[in-house]
């Protein structure tokens, strides 16, 4: 199929393909709804070495090593039990009472990240309470500044400094309402056009309402009959059942008259009398 036949086929189904991105756009805004929404806190550390050893390639890669480290020691379940006993107040119920449970509540809570290979963790916690974000960010912090020589080889080498205090939204981050709508809007764009494509034939379109299309086409022909009576054809059956009429049967002129103009007036529902 070429592409000037595509966009007229397009230009056809034009409904259809606003009929399936609005149930794209739909089905977004459910999944959005049904999410809990949650407040972000963002902060920065700097994972700093002290070495012996003037080379600084060497130096880089072994910050950049132990930044990933920490990054991914964050997410273990020892490391929780730190933040937890750090003295911040952080509400020790929203994590559950198990242990599955609370692990894999403190992943969709935590998020920490090694920028490449300057030694930099970005650390962003994300909560429905906008207060407890901010303390579990802080306590995060404060347990790699405190503990950091547990899950590493370092010592007191190793070094961890706060280059950005942690900011709280004031609004909720979570879910990301533009992400969401733009990848429904694409999806429902490309499942639309790929419909379209394999089942160009018009028994395959979608109808957005039938009735309607009915009424709308009835009140057409209610306007045409108003603007020009005499334009407008009799309706098929009357006309067929018209021409069966003897005309030996009638002799008086006037009914045949009555009859054409029964056969071509039509009522306000656009059906003849």
């Amino acid at each position: 199929m070429e592409l000037k036949e595509f966009i007229l086929l397009l230009a056809k189904n034009k409904a259809t393909m606003f009929f399936v991105v609005f149930i794209f756009l739909i089905l977004a805004l459910i999944l959005t709804v049904i999410q809990p929404f949650k407040y972000g806190a963002n902060s920065r550390v700097l994972v700093i070495q002290n070495f012996s050893n003037p080379d600084p390639y060497l130096a880089a890669k072994s910050t950049e090593y132990l930044s990933n480290v920490l990054a991914k020691v964050i997410y273990s379940n020892s490391f929780f039990d730190n933040v937890l006993s750090s003295g911040y107040f952080i509400n020790k119920n929203y994590f559950g009472q198990t242990v599955k449970g609370q692990m894999k509540i403190w992943h969709k809570t935590v998020s920490a990240k090694a920028v490449n290979d300057s030694g930099i963790i970005a650390i962003n916690v994300y909560h429905k309470d906008r207060p407890q974000a901010e303390l579990i960010n802080r306590a995060v912090i404060y347990t790699l500044q405190a503990k950091h020589g547990l899950y590493h080889g370092g010592g007191n080498s190793a070094a961890i400094k706060v280059i950005d205090q942690p900011i709280t939204s004031n609004y909720p981050v979570q879910p990301n309402l533009i992400l969401n709508f733009g990848l429904a809007l694409a999806l429902g764009l490309v499942f639309a056009l790929t419909y379209i494509y394999l089942f160009p034939e018009e028994k395959y379109n979608i109808k957005l309402a039938p009735k309607f299309a009915a009424r709308v086409t009835r009140a057409g022909l209610l306007e045409k009959s108003a603007l020009a009576p005499a334009t407008l054809e009799p309706d098929y059956k009357l006309s067929e059942n018209f021409n069966k009429i003897n005309d030996n049967d009638y002799d008086d002129l006037d009914i045949h008259e009555e009859i054409i103009q029964r056969g071509s007036m039509k009522n306000i529902f656009g059906k003849p009398f």
